[in-house]
């Protein structure tokens, strides 16, 4: 089937067309082709179309099955009746994956926004909005990028990339006097293209992401299968959850602002280390990170309460705006916390709760994980960090730019930068520094080291991030329709506890889901589609809740970032190699964490409760990937000191969540801050001469 053809495979059969509105059936909102499926196929032309030749071949069939039915029929002349009865035959038997690509293609074109098509009929008729009505769209004023024909010769330091841990590095040398060249790999990309797309954004890509890296940085999955080549524009479940943006993962982030517990900096101590495993305990303690973690959430901006959520990691200051709101998710999961004797509380987040710094307050709207914010109340490294390393007039930022070599000497360091990357001409720059700091992430970092030739064995071994489980249930009351900014209620009883053994983990509210995802996961009982699975998503998706389950998950020395042999990236430098093997202890907190969560939903009267399987990313780079070039004292087990010094190097620093021995129970972005902080402060201190 030639290209032109694929395009054409709807106008060209009437039958898919009719099968569309059988999927989604006209009442007092439209059948699906009408209803918003006709035109995406328009504006969206290919994309959706994975498998033309096979939906050609359905057409087929179902005309086929359609004169069966009645002589000389096709199946658009039949009536609603008879087309649902072949419909259920063929999803029943052969064309079962045919059928569930049209599925796929009628619900992406009915209750999925995209940027040409903001607002399908099937988000009107369910009620959701991107933002509350009246409200006034804030865009923030991202810094000016530095030409790169004003590159200079030598910077004091050079730090790549502009994430949480790069703009920590990026603020402290700048207003320590110091000149700092700070490298973006993505252009300077408005907020305005980062939300109100449910086909694009990082958590719920049905294709492209539109936080990068595109095409040009491929990775290799390795697995006991084989190696699979995965380039930057597929599945990001695949290809590696952390988002390429300006300010890095921050700019989509829904803001959990946790404190690791003491007990998180002595994994190994407590809990010994599993056959196989590679468990440590940090250089450092809590105690000595504490400080670093107050200044992290004055200097980012948190929301949050003392509490139960607090007791049991010592403070020296409270946080500087007030926990959000309660909304009925809270209310339902607190009654039924009370009743099993579990603390809880509001979760602390990165987000303004009130008007703060000269920014609003945040509007609660419905998409905050993974979406640009649309008042520019959501706190990261883009809207702080560097604005404030900018204002000293010491630092610049430069744009659609990559660090493709780093080299290391006694008497200074050296960058070769690829700038004006995307355009048909890049330059190819080398900048001279005092000091290189990669902040790029848990697999860049590593890939980047390795490929420049720095650092010991250690360099990309241990990545791990979290284990996860996700526990949904129906109750009696629309607690989460569409209220923001997400997670609202968290219990820490089962970290650190008898409950769930090696450390456990953290429980929260599930967050509203996208439409979509209801749409192409609906509750046990509904059809998949039809009449009743439109009345579903209509009446009956509100009342679906649920708890999302994050626990500790234990290194593995095998799991790590490596450099892919014949793989190469657009400037023919290796793409990482990313292999993630999962112990058997990790399986434990998971399993352990999953019942407690269905124990809670249980106690609040929810009805259905079952587990959600296979949430976790299929990549071993999923959104809290760490410990690539975890500190040690030793560097027979680190890459780094606990100041994040690459052992072997003279003048390269590590400061991004590539350091964490290990990842703690809870979101690790403010501990990346705190720590960034500290290993940044120590730099000036022991600044190179």
């Amino acid at each position: 089937m030639t290209g032109d053809e694929d395009a054409d495979v709807f106008a060209t059969h009437a039958a898919l067309r009719a099968a569309v509105d059988r999927i989604i059936p006209a009442d007092a909102w439209p059948a699906g082709w009408a209803g918003g499926v006709a035109e995406y196929l328009k504006v969206a032309g290919r994309e959706p179309l994975r498998n033309a030749p096979g939906l050609a071949a359905l057409a087929a069939r179902l005309d086929e099955l359609g004169g069966e039915t009645r002589a000389g029929a096709s199946f658009a002349e039949l009536d609603g009746a008879e087309q649902d009865a072949i419909l259920a035959g063929v999803e029943a038997g052969p064309g079962t994956e045919e059928f569930t690509d049209l599925r796929r293609i009628a619900y992406e074109g009915y209750y999925a926004a995209d940027a040409r098509r903001p607002d399908p009929v099937g988000l009107g008729m369910i009620g959701f909005r991107h933002v509350p009505e009246g409200t006034e769209i804030v865009e923030p004023q991202l810094p000016d990028g530095l030409p790169s024909t004003a590159v200079a010769d030598h910077y004091d330091a050079v730090v790549i990339g502009s994430g949480p841990g790069g703009g920590v590095a990026a603020q402290v040398l700048a207003q320590a006097g110091h000149s700092v060249l700070l490298v973006e790999r993505m252009p300077a990309v408005p907020n305005s293209r980062l939300r109100n797309d449910h086909l694009h954004d990082k958590r719920n890509a049905v294709y492209g992401v539109r936080v990068g890296p595109g095409i040009g940085h491929p990775r290799v999955h390795a697995s006991d299968a084989g190696d699979e080549v995965i380039d930057g524009t597929g599945d990001a479940n695949r290809y590696g959850l952390n988002a390429d943006a300006f300010g890095g993962g921050s700019r989509i982030w829904q803001g959990m602002a946790w404190r690791f517990m003491p007990e998180d900096f002595h994994m190994r101590e407590l809990y010994g280390n599993p056959e196989g495993a590679s468990l440590v305990d940090w250089p450092i303690s809590y105690d000595e990170l504490e400080p670093f973690y107050t200044r992290a959430e004055w200097e980012l901006g948190v929301a949050g309460e003392e509490g139960a959520l607090t007791r049991r990691m010592p403070r020296t200051k409270g946080y500087p705006m007030p926990a959000f709101g309660t909304e009925p998710a809270r209310e339902l999961l607190a009654s039924a916390a009370d009743r099993l004797g579990w603390g809880w509380g509001p979760i602390p987040l990165a987000l303004n709760s009130v008007p703060h710094e000269g920014r609003p307050a945040c509007v609660r709207c419905a998409q905050c994980v993974g979406h640009a914010c649309p008042v520019n109340a959501k706190n990261g490294s883009f809207n702080t960090f560097i604005p404030r390393a900018i204002a000293t007039g010491n630092c610049r930022v430069l744009y659609d730019a990559e660090a493709i070599e780093i080299e290391d000497a006694p008497g200074g360091a050296s960058v070769v930068i690829m700038a004006d990357a995307t355009t048909a001409e890049p330059r190819r720059i080398t900048v001279r520094a005092d000091i290189v700091v990669v902040s790029a992430g848990a697999v860049e970092t590593p890939r980047l080291l390795l490929a420049s030739g720095l650092g010991n064995d250690e360099v990309g071994r241990h990545i791990h991030d979290h284990r996860t489980a996700t526990v949904l249930g129906a109750v009696d009351e629309k607690v989460k329709n569409f209220v923001g900014p997400g997670h609202s209620i968290a219990t820490l009883d089962h970290v650190h506890a008898a409950t769930v053994p090696w450390g456990g983990g953290v429980l929260v509210d599930l967050m509203s889901l996208l439409p979509l995802t209801s749409a192409l996961q609906p509750a046990p009982g509904v059809p998949a589609w039809g009449e009743k699975h439109k009345e579903w998503m209509r009446e009956g998706r509100a009342y679906s809740f649920g708890v999302f389950a994050m626990g500790q998950e234990i290194p593995l020395p095998t799991s790590r970032v490596t450099l892919a042999t014949g793989v190469l990236d657009r400037w023919g430098k290796p793409g990482a190699r990313l292999r993630k093997d999962v112990h058997r202890a990790s399986q434990e907190v998971e399993a352990g964490m999953a019942r407690e969560g269905a124990a809670w939903l249980e106690a609040a009267g929810a009805r259905e409760v079952r587990r959600l399987l296979n949430t976790t990313t299929a990549s071993a780079a999923g959104e809290h990937s760490c410990g690539t070039a975890r500190m040690s004292d030793d560097p027979a087990t680190g890459a780094t000191d606990r100041f994040g010094r690459l052992w072997g190097a003279h003048r390269v620093v590590v400061c991004d969540s590539s350091l964490h021995p290990t990842n703690g129970s809870v979101n690790p972005t403010l501990t990346n801050v705190a720590n960034a902080f500290r290993v940044a402060t120590r730099l000036v201190e022991d600044w190179p001469r």
